[in-house]
């Protein structure tokens, strides 16, 4: 019975029924699995993007052979560029600017995965933090956000769109904030296997998978969000004079 509960053709019917719903569609019973974030990576508007990350095999498994990918997409989730880094310390930074993303001057989404020799058996996450920085100023930093995409370590197939949604009811998610004194800006991505209609005080609109947006408003008491995601949580940039906040909706 638990491995029946633990499949993700178990969790779509659960999803499905509106029971016991699950937020990403992991299949728990596979081991050995690296899971990622969908991290937000901008360079427009002079930002740019700081990603610290840690060696999670090295910490928890002491393996002096771990490797970390990322994986770039613009905001269409067209693959950009991807990187392996070897010879990682514990802890780790890269610097996204214009110059790393080939001139690009836009945002969209990366994601990290870990390389081991050990097979541990395990399913890991690295949250890691995000940190944002307008004009060179202190960048304000932000941890992951919602679990989207999975690399299984023992065939090193990748797996996106993994978040979970309804078929029936639609969910609505409000930020617990007012915006009435200040400009803001939510950075909205798509974690499911499907195109998802969204709805945003009123706005319609629609974002493919693994899609990226960015939606401003400013001065506006309070955002509500309605989908079919379970989980379609906003990272929050939030303006007042020259100071801003970064942080999950």
């Amino acid at each position: 019975m638990k491995i029946i509960k633990n499949s993700k053709y178990s969790k779509y019917i659960r999803n499905f029924l509106g029971y016991k719903p699950a937020l990403t569609i992991i299949n728990s019973n596979i081991k050995n699995l690296s899971t990622s974030d969908a991290f937000f990576w901008r360079t427009d508007s002079n930002f740019k993007t700081i990603f610290r990350y840690t060696d999670i095999f090295k910490l928890f498994f002491n393996d002096p052979t771990s490797k970390a990918e990322i994986i770039f997409y613009d905001r269409n989730s067209k693959f950009l560029k991807k990187i392996i880094f070897e010879d990682l310390d514990l802890s780790n930074n890269l610097v996204i600017d214009k110059n790393f993303m080939n001139n690009i001057e836009d945002y969209g989404t990366f994601y990290i995965f870990h390389y081991s020799n050990i097979n541990n058996n395990s399913i890991i996450r690295n949250s890691c933090y995000t940190g944002y920085s307008q004009s060179d100023n202190l960048p304000s930093f932000v941890h992951g956000n919602t679990v989207t995409a999975l690399r299984n370590l023992n065939d090193n197939q990748v797996e996106f769109g993994i978040g979970g949604k309804t078929f029936f009811k639609n969910n609505i998610f409000q930020i617990q904030n007012s915006f009435k004194n200040s400009k803001v800006e939510l950075m909205i991505m798509n974690p499911t296997n499907q195109e998802l209609k969204i709805i945003i005080n009123n706005e319609e609109f629609g974002l493919g998978t693994c899609c990226s947006i960015i939606k401003k408003f400013e001065r506006i008491q309070t955002i509500k969000i309605i989908s079919k995601c379970y989980l379609l949580r906003p990272i929050v940039f939030s303006y007042r004079d020259k100071f801003l906040d970064v942080y999950h909706g």
